[in-house]
């Protein structure tokens, strides 16, 4: 009986040093895209505005620690490195697409930034290919499409900020699209114009409709709507 006892006293501590040395679990962001169609069907000035699809393509995302003082939006610790091609729509129906999980060091996180990043690696048939963005849709029923292909950063933020500590956050940078129109410019798509006649409304920095203005207005405007949620 001592000697039974004897082990049973061994198992314990055993099991109590084990679950002593036990390590925290590793802080985590867990980050992904997600859009908000609200309206489907957009009515600016005398024009009906369907989108019907919306891709970016990011890269370099990066987040900051208002913890750590050496933490800032310009490091070159980036969690995210990419390039990551992200769907944010299907037939007006709005889509989230995780972006992935990352380990970072405890503290409390106001601020991230992304790169928007043309990728030439895709297939040339790929429609985000030398693109950062593309949509698809219609202006009063006839189609259009717009690209561009910005290299710009984008910083998105939350001002309570979120507290990240042994343990994985999710945060999800999510794009208005029914702002798409008016979150920074006021764009009247009864403008955009079919020049070449080829029943495609063209909208990106070298059409051949003359869009060329109205391609980098929706292009801020995109990057405008753009929110860090959690």
């Amino acid at each position: 009986m001592k000697r039974l006892s004897l082990v049973l006293i061994v198992m314990i501590g055993f099991l109590m040093n084990s679950c002593s040395d036990e390590e925290p679990m590793n802080p985590k962001i867990s980050l992904e895209m997600s859009a908000i169609n609200t309206k489907s069907t957009l009515a600016r000035n005398n024009a009906v505005v369907v989108f019907t699809d919306f891709k970016i393509s990011i890269r370099d995302v990066v987040f900051k620690n208002d913890n750590d003082p050496m933490s800032n939006l310009d490091t070159d610790e980036v969690q995210f490195r990419g390039p990551y091609h992200v769907d944010l729509l299907d037939n007006t129906d709005a889509i989230t697409q995780t972006i992935g999980e990352t380990i970072v060091p405890n503290g409390m996180y106001k601020e991230m930034r992304f790169k928007f990043h043309k990728d030439e690696n895709l297939p040339q048939s790929d429609k985000l290919y030398d693109r950062s963005i593309y949509i698809e849709g219609t202006i009063d029923g006839i189609p259009f499409v717009f690209w561009h292909d910005t290299s710009e950063n984008l910083d998105v933020g939350r001002g309570t900020g979120v507290l990240v500590q042994n343990g994985s956050v999710n945060f999800s940078v999510q794009f208005d699209i029914s702002q798409f129109l008016n979150s920074f410019h006021q764009i009247d798509m009864s403008e955009a114009q079919d020049q070449n006649n080829d029943g495609v409304i063209e909208i990106y920095p070298n059409d051949q409709d003359g869009n060329q203005d109205m391609a980098d207005k929706l292009k801020d405007n995109i990057k405008a709507t753009a929110d860090l949620m959690h």
